[in-house]
């Protein structure tokens, strides 16, 4: 990726004020205890383990892009721009099945620690993850030798962004009238302290990624296709027993359909307001 000389970045090693408080200087034993073993069994931000945070989704946010959508999952921000098929560049042959590009990245200020403008490895793992979430939703025999590109941008990164860029993804998607099979959605799930917990946030996922010995953590995302009831990808990270993951992945189908309805609200409500401009032209041009 060119560097971009026009930006104007701080120091490489400026390091956040948060990374200096209390707070983060406690030990994993007590983060567990702060986050996990509150005396009315509810979690810091007042939800149960199997509550998610709520959800605001909205489609055709970019005037410049063919679709796009934003979604806010919490504090997580991300943002999901979708640009009309070209040809796949440097092909050689012929390919009777489109490709998708994916590119995923996080702005500088997104989290704690400054992001570089360059992208890392934790970005190009995210983006092949969302594009194998894709691939099976999109009807990419129509357009054979060509390719669409798909751009998400975290704003503001508080847990359970590869989900929501999924989510948001699928619904750019459909924005951009691009041929789909299916509506595809996706939630996350953290493992910590034999405990299943829905959409993690930040500190959550910090203390689910980071167990040690023969405790059980790690993160769960699923991406699943609603009508047909497919799952078209399951990422895992951690140390997790089979019994804990057939649990996890019952929650995860059920959260999953959750949000369908409200993505189909958006499409309806977009397509009735297109229906009705273009009744509006019409009596204009009589």
């Amino acid at each position: 990726m060119p560097y971009d000389n026009k930006r104007i970045n701080g120091p490489d090693s400026s390091i956040s004020y948060q990374y200096h408080s209390k707070a983060n200087l406690k030990t994993y034993e007590d983060k567990l205890k702060e986050l996990f073993q509150q005396e009315n069994e509810l979690r810091v931000d007042g939800r149960r383990n199997t509550e998610a945070r709520k959800m605001f989704l909205k489609s055709g946010v970019i005037s410049q892009a063919k679709g796009s959508a934003y979604i806010e999952l919490g504090n997580t921000k991300v943002i999901v721009a979708v640009y009309d098929p070209r040809e796949i560049p440097k092909q050689n042959k012929y390919s009777a099945l489109g490709e998708l590009f994916c590119d995923f990245k996080f702005s500088s200020f997104a989290s704690k620690k400054r992001r570089s403008p360059q992208t890392d490895s934790e970005e190009q793992s995210l983006a092949l993850s969302m594009k194998r979430s894709l691939m099976p939703v999109v009807c990419r025999h129509e357009f054979p030798n060509f390719q669409v590109d798909i751009f998400a941008n975290v704003i503001q990164d508080d847990g359970s962004v590869l989900g929501a860029a999924i989510t948001c993804a699928g619904l750019a998607l459909a924005d951009a009238g691009i041929p789909m099979y299916d509506i595809i959605t996706s939630t996350t799930v953290g493992i910590i302290d034999n405990k299943i917990i829905l959409d993690p946030n930040a500190a959550e996922e910090d203390v689910c990624n980071n167990g040690f010995g023969d405790q059980e953590h790690g993160i769960i995302v699923m991406s699943r296709l609603s009508t047909h009831d497919q799952i078209s990808e399951l990422w895992q990270s951690g140390f997790i027993h089979l019994d804990t993951l057939q649990s996890a992945n019952k929650l995860l189908l059920e959260t999953t359909q959750e949000i369908v309805p409200i993505i189909k609200k958006i499409l309806v409500k977009k397509i009735v307001k297109s229906i009705k401009e273009t009744e509006r032209n019409d009596e204009s041009a009589k």
